[in-house]
């Protein structure tokens, strides 16, 4: 096959690459599930060691099964280090209504607050002022609604689990990035 690039076109290309690439190097950029050095212990053993407190009702039980997968997927730490809390809220709204005022699509919201906290050694509740990290996360989950009831069902069941699966990975990700970014609180 020819190539309809000429020599002068391909050196560019690879001299913008290597520029690039040393920028990025320069900038202090890490990749977060990357390699580490030497002394530098990834934020995976520290997910790892972050106790998950019971969440309310059954969505509550939904995400935490999902987080225990994600962050501690040897299974609970024997000695945590790490205390989350966290309170979840649901709420449903119709999106496609026809003319005879059927609704046909709906929109389930899924929002949790949570709060990560560094557990002293030898002490089992944590003091909620000092909080290492906290945040909000919200998740939307678009559903048919077909006449038959228990597709209904079915289909807000799924929305569920979707939604549930998108704030665990959300909440999984942004506590990752807190260990890299901080050090210095380990």
């Amino acid at each position: 096959m020819l190539s309809s690039e000429s020599p002068r076109q391909r050196l560019v290309r690879f001299c913008v690459v290597i520029l690039v690439a040393l920028l990025v190097g320069a900038c202090g950029f890490r990749p977060l599930y990357g390699r580490h050095g030497a002394g530098i212990v990834p934020a995976e053993q520290y997910l790892a060691r972050i106790e998950i407190r019971q969440i309310e009702n059954r969505i509550g039980q939904q995400l935490r099964n999902n987080l225990l997968s994600r962050l501690n997927p040897k299974g609970s730490p024997d000695r945590p280090l790490y205390s989350l809390s966290i309170t979840i809220s649901e709420s449903v709204s119709s999106l496609g209504i026809k003319k005879s005022a059927v609704v046909t699509r709906g929109n389930l919201r899924v929002s949790a607050e949570y709060t990560m906290v560094k557990l002293h050694l030898n002490e089992e509740v944590a003091d909620e002022k000092e909080a290492l990290a906290s945040g909000s996360v919200l998740a939307t989950s678009s559903y048919d609604i077909p006449q038959a009831q228990y597709a209904v069902l079915a289909a807000l069941k799924d929305a569920r689990a979707r939604a549930v699966k998108e704030l665990a990975d959300d909440i999984r990700t942004r506590l990752a990035v807190y260990f890299k970014q901080n050090p210095e609180s380990l």
